[in-house]
Order: C-alpha cells, then sequence, then structure tokens
C-alpha cells in the first residue's frame, strides 16, 4: 500500500522498529500496517513507506 503523504525510507543496519518510529514520530504499529510486514522483516536495506 503506497500512501501519498509518505516518505521512502532505507533501513539501515542497527536500525530497529522503534528506533524508526522515534525518528519520525510515528506509532510503530502504524508503520507495521502501513507496509504489511511484521517486525521480522525490519532488517538493513528493506525499504518502508513511513506515512507523514
Amino acid at each position: 500500500m503506497k500512501l501519498i503523504n509518505s516518505e521512502l525510507y532505507v533501513i539501515r543496519e542497527g536500525e530497529s522498529l522503534n528506533s524508526i518510529a522515534e525518528k519520525f514520530e510515528v506509532n510503530p504499529t502504524t508503520i507495521l500496517l502501513v507496509n504489511n510486514i511484521t517486525p521480522k522483516n525490519i532488517r538493513k536495506g528493506f525499504v518502508l513507506y513511513i506515512p507523514r
């Protein structure tokens, strides 16, 4: 699902779902739902849609 008001973000080494959520001031669950993923998908190089 691509959102009109979203930003693409490539996960960097050492980042977690919580650290990414804090960085963008978004709820971690929202990131999972928007991207239709589970926490297991959070790994270096994975591309996320971050809702704005």
